[in-house]
């Protein structure tokens, strides 16, 4: 059976996903990263204004919703949490 995991957003978004990864791993259960982390996006340089901000997240909505769409395809049952983003910031 293969399952997916994804999860986006806070500490308090991602921490209860990896807590079951972590239970699954000590069973036996292979773990697969897909996709890129997003740490390096969120930790780089700052977006030159705050106009950047909504095409940054935009872009990172998109890159997890495509990742997501590829891996679930091949995948028995997806389990997801977390906030995405939506681009619009307020």
């Amino acid at each position: 059976m293969r399952v997916l995991l994804s999860t986006y957003g806070s500490r308090w978004d991602v921490e209860p996903m990896v807590g079951l990864a972590e239970l699954l791993a000590r069973v036996g259960v292979l773990l697969v990263p897909t996709g890129q982390p997003v740490r390096p996006r969120v930790t780089g340089a700052p977006p030159p204004s705050a106009a950047h901000l909504p095409p940054r997240g935009a872009e990172s909505a998109a890159a997890q919703f495509d990742t997501v769409a590829a891996v679930a395809q091949e995948c028995d049952e997806p389990v997801a949490t977390g906030v995405m983003p939506t681009g619009v910031w307020r």
